[in-house]
């Protein structure tokens, strides 16, 4: 029963992975429909005398294929990457805004291309706490000493909002537990975490010690 309903949750967690993107995103598109439609309905009595079916429609469908087209490269894009920063520089409006989008890029699991690697628990100044490793990376020090380091993402309020903290490799402890179960653990405050947790680690890396 244990592992059926470990199987039930993953799943749901699973589909709420591929739902959640595609409702904003549905919301998102029904917002812009709206607004176009109303500016389209009169524009086109101003110019044909009359409305015109679907002209709503066609003039989104164009507006977010060329904000794909013109955003996606070149000036504009360089454009908004400076109005990303200029919104990431507002404080705590920056924060959310940044800590969403890196957690809605983590969706779907640790396969290539995903924020979310592993689920991992972080071992901090008198805590252990759950996390999502994102990266690790090499840190080189002004005496050439090179010193491996991972970033490892911790929700502070549920999901959405978290810190990013640089954590030695030996106070990282990856599990056995998917990205999916990280996020499920999370969203239940801890309740659904399994009785028995274990450790992943490298052939031959000596286990650790959770304080």
């Amino acid at each position: 029963m244990a592992g059926l309903s470990r199987i039930l949750r993953n799943h749901f967690v699973a589909g709420l992975f591929v739902l959640v993107p595609i409702v904003l995103t549905a919301e998102a598109l029904q917002w812009l429909f709206i607004s176009v439609d109303r500016l389209a309905r009169p524009l086109a009595e101003v110019l044909v005398g009359r409305p015109i079916p679907g002209l709503g429609f066609l003039l989104t469908l164009a507006i977010v294929f060329l904000t794909g087209l013109f955003f996606s490269r070149g000036p504009l894009r360089r454009l908004l990457e400076g109005l990303e920063g200029l919104v990431a520089s507002v404080p705590l409006v920056g924060t959310v805004y940044g800590t969403t989008k890196k957690v809605l890029a983590g969706f779907g699991g640790p396969e290539p291309g995903s924020a979310f690697r592993a689920f991992v628990f972080a071992r901090l100044r008198g805590r252990t706490t759950p996390g999502f490793l994102m990266s690790r990376f090499t840190l080189r020090q002004g005496d050439g000493v090179a010193t491996p380091l991972c970033a490892v993402y911790v929700p502070t309020n549920h999901l959405y909002v978290g810190d990013v903290v640089v954590l030695p490799p030996e106070d990282v402890l990856e599990t056995d537990l998917s990205v999916e179960d990280g996020v499920s653990l999370i969203l239940s405050a801890g309740a659904s975490m399994p009785v028995v947790v274990t450790e992943q680690r490298a052939r031959g890396e000596a286990p650790s010690t959770v304080p």
